[in-house]
């Protein structure tokens, strides 16, 4: 754990490991840390630009986030190895990485103050509808990003998205394409079918005890009760522990106005600007003079912003960049807003992005909060602050209290921590403790399961650990024949009622296709019958299976085409396909035409990409280390 880490460098041995740190920056500087020779810290290399470790870890770690997100502490824990996610993970960084370049070669860049103008707007570092630079930078050191990486990966992130746009967006089919797919994809059929229902005759099947007891004994595999395990378990968690401490009002009180002592909040700029970007033959110099005068002649901020701003996404908002504690934007940007008065227009200011003009539009100096705001926050602080030490020094004392320990009491005494014990689960998991996978994976281990020793810290979260043992284990095992030999017979019934109506479907096909009439054999042999006209892939009141066979069926020449399915329920259908009609366009307005225009050019792009990924990715020279 970092804290305990923190807690125990002090002293000579805090020298040692300082002097250690020291020696690397001293010798070869700050870059040998991060730029070694050879594949040192690459997972991969595409056409030689290098993938590496640290940004791989990063984007294994985002998966498996997005995966608990999505699954919850029930997602399999094959699922959320680091070993199972990597491959995945690092071919999507190599098709990322292979349409970046592409993307490059091309001639796109994006402009620095577009990446400014997105993070100021993004609603996730905003605070009351306004950019929070504390949010801001809260959020990307918990993501493991400097803002300087993290509009490295934006720019990146928009050239990706602006390449596959590209390719998508001017994705077209013409009217006779649209035709054809009309033709398939809306195509209608007329069949007749009758069913031939499993229900009806399962009770004429004979099954007898035998062949019940003969099926059981050759197939046990079918019959075995899950394995289950109950355990126990100390759980350490630095919230719990805090929940428990009582702060007195006066200390709540004493913090309170120590904090107003140190408080410092930093005056929030809302700034404007109109951004003319640097041109290659001095051009903008020109513009950059024409503002100058007409803002000395009086000409409105907002005007000029409208007519000379190259920051697209600002200048229909008259240039708003939102508000600034003054680490948002470029260091020469921050000195001319921090120097101008309120509503007050900055001289050509010069960037990486170009020349801007800025306009001081509002400035607003963070008040300190009232006790009451603080209160919970306060009180919260000081039982986590209390807490810590004690979390501290629990986790020091855990493991050596539990080690070749026989069972947890002895260690609940010395500690003074409750011992937990769950009700019987299995490898898929229980309630609360138990369906973490960590736990799972733990306590269905060879070791622990077998010898019942009691595991290492599993650490579950930060400042959040449990150790445990298994005190119950019920193996898997066959259920005894008289619990389930229900089951086995209608299992029996089920077979050979499926295989009597597979053949009694074969035998109706034939007689279909000898010229037999489908509703003269349903009224002979008492079977439902059907007839559809013109039915769609999609038709209302018949099973999806059957339509899927329907439109699979070859098309009807001479006569019409027999076949037969299985249903889901265990029926089975005999079809006679009498038609076929392709799809027609409907008579559609202008706006209709320009839908199903859009949405078959939508489809049509996805299958482009497509094709450009698997085309690029085959021509890449790709190295993974």
């Amino acid at each position: 754990m970092l804290q305990t880490f923190r807690d125990n460098l002090k002293g000579t041995l805090a020298v040692i490991v300082v002097g250690l740190m020291i020696i690397p920056f001293a010798l070869f500087g700050v870059d040998s840390l991060f730029l070694q020779d050879n594949t040192v810290g690459k997972a991969a290399e595409v056409d030689g630009n290098p993938i590496y470790e640290v940004d791989l870890s990063r984007a294994v770690r985002n998966q498996k986030q997005q995966l608990l997100q999505q699954y919850g502490e029930q997602a399999p824990v094959e699922l959320l190895s680091d070993e199972n996610l990597r491959p995945p993970v690092l071919e999507r960084l190599v098709q990322r990485e292979i349409i970046e370049t592409s993307a490059e070669r091309g001639g796109m860049i994006v402009a620095d103050s577009q990446l400014d103008q997105l993070i100021v707007l993004s609603p996730q570092f905003q605070q009351a509808g306004k950019f929070d630079p504390e949010l801001y930078k809260q959020l990307l050191r918990s993501s493991g990003f400097t803002p300087t990486t993290y509009k490295q990966l934006l720019a990146q992130d928009i050239l990706v998205r602006q390449h596959i746009s590209g390719i998508t967006d001017t994705a077209f089919m013409t009217s006779q394409d649209i035709e054809d797919l009309i033709a398939l994809s809306q195509q209608t059929r007329s069949f007749n079918y009758l069913t031939l229902s499993q229900a009806a005759i399962s009770d004429e099947i004979e099954v007898t005890d035998a062949d019940i007891k003969d099926y059981f004994e050759s197939n046990q595999a079918r019959f075995m009760s899950k394995e289950m395990i109950a355990i126990e378990y100390i759980e350490l968690s630095l919230d719990e522990l805090a929940d428990g401490v009582d702060v007195a009002e006066a200390d709540i009180a004493a913090q309170y106005q120590e904090n107003l002592k140190s408080f410092t909040g930093s005056a929030l700029r809302q700034a404007a600007h109109i951004l003319i970007e640097d041109k290659e033959d001095d051009s903008h110099q020109q513009t950059v003079a024409e503002v100058t005068e007409k803002l000395a002649e009086g000409v409105s901020f907002e005007t000029l912003v409208s007519e000379y701003s190259d920051d697209l996404g600002s200048r229909e908002m008259g240039g708003d960049l939102g508000v600034t504690d003054g680490s948002t934007f470029p260091e020469s940007f921050e000195a001319a807003l921090a120097a101008l008065e309120l509503e007050e227009v900055s001289g050509p200011i010069q960037t990486e992005a170009g020349t801007h003009f800025i306009k001081l539009l509002s400035i607003q100096q963070a008040e300190a909060p009232s006790l009451e705001e603080s209160y919970d926050a306060i009180r919260a602080e000081i039982a986590l602050a209390e807490a810590e030490s004690v979390f501290v020094e629990l986790l020091d004392a855990l493991p050596d209290a539990t080690y070749n320990a026989e069972d947890l009491s002895a260690a609940s005494d010395e500690l003074g921590l409750e011992v937990k014990t769950s009700g019987l689960f299995g490898r898929v998991g229980g309630e609360g403790i138990t369906s973490n996978n960590q736990v799972l994976a733990m306590a269905f281990s060879d070791e622990i399961l077998q010898d019942r020793q009691i595991t290492d810290l599993i650490e579950l979260g930060d400042d959040h650990v449990v150790v445990l043992r298994v005190s119950e284990h019920k193996p898997s095992a066959v259920k005894p024949f008289e619990d389930v030999a229900a089951e086995v017979k209608q299992i029996l019934v089920s077979q050979r009622a499926s295989a009597e109506l597979e053949q009694l479907s074969a035998d109706i096909e034939q007689q279909l296709r000898d010229g037999s009439d489908i509703e003269t054999i349903a009224t002979q042999n008492d079977f439902q019958w059907q007839a559809a006209i013109d039915a769609n892939r999609a038709q209302p009141g018949y099973p999806g299976e059957l339509l899927g066979y329907v439109f699979a069926m070859s098309k009807p020449q001479q006569q019409s085409s027999v076949g037969s399915v299985q249903l889901n329920d265990g029926d089975w259908a005999v079809i006679m396909l009498n038609g076929v009609k392709k799809g027609e366009l409907p008579e559609l307005d202008e706006q209709q035409q320009l839908g199903l225009q859009q949405s078959v050019n939508q489809q049509q792009g996805a299958t482009e990409l497509s094709l450009f990924e698997t085309e690029k990715r085959s021509a890449a020279e790709v190295t993974v280390y």
